[in-house]
């Protein structure tokens, strides 16, 4: 296990300076560049709109940012080491912890499947919330770890579809329940306090979620139906964001309590899970 947190080095050009310039972020940016190339433009646009945003917002986060790099580093090592425990996996995961400009808040990359970033300025910096974001992001490491040992052939999954998204998140959201139990639901979503009206929601409106992805689902996927069901811009639908990441999980407790955990887990190896995702949904 490697962490790499590149966050002191943002506290120190903040705490250098009277008021921090998009001149400074982009420094910052490039002094770490090969952490940045994963992040931009697939996790957040690149664009100066986008970064005098950030500039404007950081003096509001400045205290959590200061916490959360203090206190991340032994929680990724925490949730490392359960996820070590309960699985038995070698997964030599590495992490990054870093600032961002106000995007995707953590991630696996795909052509490391070990590897997490975590851009913290989003995130909350209660413990427990922490942990519960560490875990699904640990969580996506362990579902592809555990495909990979059973000799998953990567090349056949369609990462663009919003059917594998669905089993993905819904895995890793499983999974950090299963390894940091007992919170109240809305925070394995949400990673927060604020999360309990848009579980509400889904519950009060599972069928119509169903229906209306279901809908979306088998007619061609693209990036607008993507931001809707799994990215923090949709909520066009029904009026809360990411409502995929609770119908997924609704699926990966089903394939649970019908198949088994271990099967649950791999079931995308040798079987057609998109397939059974739609008609999983027809029900």
């Amino acid at each position: 296990m490697k962490i790499a947190n590149e966050i002191p080095s943002f506290l120190e050009r903040f705490d250098s300076q009277k008021q921090l310039t998009v001149k400074t972020l982009i420094d910052y940016f490039e002094e770490h560049a090969a952490v940045y190339e994963n992040y931009f433009p697939m996790h957040c646009p690149k664009t100066d709109e986008r970064l005098q945003m950030a500039v404007d917002q950081y003096d509001g986060k400045i205290q959590d940012i200061q916490t959360i790099s203090r206190t991340l580093p032994a929680i990724v090592e925490q949730m490392d080491t359960r996820f070590q425990q309960a699985f038995k996996l070698n997964l030599d995961c590495s992490y990054v912890l870093m600032v961002g400009s106000f995007g995707s808040n953590a991630f696996v990359t795909r052509d490391d499947r070990r590897k997490n970033f975590f851009a913290v300025e989003k995130l909350s910096p209660k413990p427990e919330h922490l942990k519960v974001i560490t875990a699904h992001e640990i969580g996506h490491v362990t579902h592809f770890a555990l495909a990979s040992q059973e000799g998953m052939d990567w090349s056949t999954v369609d990462w663009m579809h919003g059917l594998t998204t669905l089993y993905t998140e819904g895995a890793a959201t499983y999974l950090s329940k299963k390894i940091v139990p007992g919170l109240p639901e809305s925070i394995y979503f949400t990673y927060d306090d604020l999360g309990d009206p848009w579980v509400k929601c889904y519950e009060e409106h599972k069928s119509e979620v169903k229906r209306r992805f279901l809908e979306d689902a088998t007619g061609e996927w693209d990036m607008v139906k993507e931001k809707e069901w799994f990215r923090l811009r949709g909520g066009h639908y029904f009026g809360y964001e990411r409502l995929g990441y609770l119908l997924g999980t609704d699926y990966v407790e089903h394939l649970v309590g019908t198949l088994g955990e271990e099967q649950a887990l791999t079931f995308w190896h040798g079987n057609d899970v998109k397939k059974d995702i739609l008609a999983w949904l027809e029900h």
